[in-house]
């Protein structure tokens, strides 16, 4: 399918907590990252860009110095062939896109004026020039947005009074069949004939509209006029504001039901629901080449804040795939936020559509990998498999690409370890043993949590450790490592060359237990062919007593210092 015009790059310059951003842009983007991360500040950005919202320094300008005072969005944008034809050429780039930035606040210009509105790039360069000419005519050159905040009330989205996306859909749906309809033109020739006999008719005191007409008239004829009253047919907009009434039927009781009593699940998937299909109204099929003059490309970006809200698990995954499907049509684009681990799990198979941003002493930083960037993260990851061979397993019967084709598909399709992009700090362990001691301890009220938004990630073992450090380091999350030295033995050497290889610079802190957790517990360890009754074991031991209190304190002082550790400290 052909490409419509899709923004494909974003920056974003000195916009609140955002200072300096570049963030590559696809059909479906998602925004992870911890609260209070930023997320919802790329997402205004877009807003202000488009004058969805009214840019206000109080508010926008970032709280903290800043290189210089100018404030701008910038997005590069890809049309069609077609489209790109009808651009003017000083401003078609050499890879067939274009480039148009938005200054909010600016420097003044080289005729010592302040930038303010659109300007494009030309040869490739910023344009002195506002695009296409004047202020307010870019906005009609770069598509359109549609937001959905977090948290919205159905009656915004459904009133017909004002503006609202049910309001859009249904006149732009009217608009197109009544130029067609034998009843609206039955309508049209009925509003004729009632107003040729409407003027007529007379009331109780003898007044009519036509003796009206007259009295005025005849009070103004020596000026060269009259006066005289029309009665226009009724227009689509009409029919929608005033005849049109959206109704909700409750299909288990009958009858018809206020939307708001709906549940709260249900008024965001119909306001989804609404979104959804105007934007496939939005854009029609497109012109032959040539018919069309004017550079007007269709484009319609759907800014989805937290779209997981008020959802069961289920229906997340379902509007997921509701989204991914809704940009098949190559003219609409999305780009979302959201806190839902089961939302990021549905795009591990394509993790270039990952925004992760973090938050730093007040500045929001964004971190993504590009198809490249991930091929060589995982071409690194089995280089590091030469040199670790799992036990019992002879290096001649390894298929390692196979092998770590179907460990990414494994590891990352699962929503507990996409929790890691959510948290404040991740702790990667080797498997389920440590994550169900931490969770005992807290559960239990055994050990507060030494940090809000921690969360321990299962490896499913310790030859898996060194990819989980560099895909989270890559996204710019704060990690930390625990894993069992096995006394020397089972690769040790090699497992903690491979975690050393991988660390970056978000690794805080990487701890090697000598020997193993229950060795560090005081407990005795089960034997190999019992390994998998592992969790359980610790539990137990914890659960009847049996665990040296003091070794006790030492771990969970250990799972405090992984979690709040500065960078890179190494035990």
């Amino acid at each position: 399918m052909e490409l419509v015009v899709r923004a494909v790059e974003m920056q974003i310059h000195n916009f609140r907590s955002v200072l300096d951003a570049t963030i590559q842009l696809e059909s479906l983007s998602l925004a992870a990252g911890a609260n209070n991360s930023g997320k919802s500040n790329l997402i205004d950005a877009i807003r202000v860009f488009y004058a969805d919202l009214k840019w206000d320094e109080n508010r926008d300008l970032p709280k903290i110095p800043t290189s210089d005072e100018e404030s701008w969005v910038e997005i590069e944008f890809r049309p069609t062939d077609d489209e790109l034809s009808q651009l003017k050429d000083e401003y078609k780039g050499t890879d067939g896109s274009y480039r148009v930035r938005n200054y909010f606040r600016s420097a003044p210009g080289p005729d010592g004026k302040a930038r303010a509105g659109y300007y494009a790039y030309e040869q490739e360069q910023l344009s002195d020039n506002l695009f296409y000419g004047a202020k307010n005519v870019g906005s009609a050159k770069v598509g359109h947005i549609v937001y959905i905040p977090a948290v919205g009330r159905v009656e915004e989205s459904t009133k017909l009074t004002g503006p609202s996306v049910l309001r859009d859909l249904v006149s732009e749906v009217l608009t197109k069949v009544v130029a067609n309809s034998v009843a609206y033109q039955d309508l049209t020739k009925a509003f004729g004939t009632f107003e040729g006999e409407i003027k007529t008719v007379t009331g109780e005191d003898g007044q009519s509209l036509q003796t009206l007409e007259s009295e005025v008239t005849s009070e103004i004829e020596s000026w060269d006029a009259s006066f005289s009253l029309g009665i226009q047919s009724i227009q689509p907009e009409d029919i929608v504001k005033s005849l049109v009434k959206p109704l909700l039927t409750d299909e288990t009781h009958g009858g018809e039901i206020d939307q708001a009593r709906f549940g709260a699940g249900f008024q965001r998937h119909l306001i989804f629901t609404l979104i959804k299909i105007a934007a496939r109204h939005a854009n029609p099929a497109k012109a032959p080449a040539g018919t069309k003059k004017e550079f007007s490309p269709q484009l319609t970006w759907i800014l989805f804040e937290e779209p997981e809200a008020f959802l069961h698990p289920s229906q997340e995954e379902v509007l997921h795939d509701s989204l991914l499907e809704l940009v098949k049509d190559g003219a609409t684009q999305v780009l979302l936020t959201t806190h839902s681990s089961r939302f990021v799990s549905r795009s591990m198979n394509d993790l270039t559509r990952l925004v992760c941003v973090r938050r730093d002493q007040g500045v929001t930083s964004s971190h993504q990998v590009s198809q490249s960037q991930l091929d060589t993260l995982f071409d690194d990851a089995l280089v590091a498999d030469d040199t670790i061979t799992p036990i019992g397993t002879a290096p001649e019967d390894l298929d390692k690409a196979a092998m770590m084709g179907a460990l990414k598909t494994e590891l990352w399709l699962q929503a507990s370890r996409t929790t890691a992009f959510f948290a404040q700090r991740a702790i990667l362990v080797e498997g389920q043993s440590e994550v169900a001691l931490y969770s005992f301890l807290t559960t239990r009220g055994r050990m507060v949590p030494p940090v809000n938004g921690l969360a321990v990630i299962d490896c499913m073992g310790k030859f898996n450790l060194h990819r989980f450090v560099a895909l989270l380091d890559a996204f710019g999350v704060d990690h930390s490592v625990l894993y069992d030295g096995d006394s020397g033995q089972k690769h040790d050497a090699e497992v903690t060359a491979a975690i050393d290889g991988a660390k970056g610079s978000f690794t805080r802190r990487v701890t090697r237990f000598p020997v193993d957790l229950e060795t560090e517990l005081g407990i005795t360890p089960l034997s190999r062919s019992e390994s998998h009754r592992k969790p359980q074991y610790v539990l137990y031991q914890l659960e009847t007593g049996a665990v040296d209190p003091g070794k006790l304190d030492l771990v969970m002082k250990e799972f405090s210092d992984l979690a709040t550790a500065a960078p890179e400290e190494t035990k």
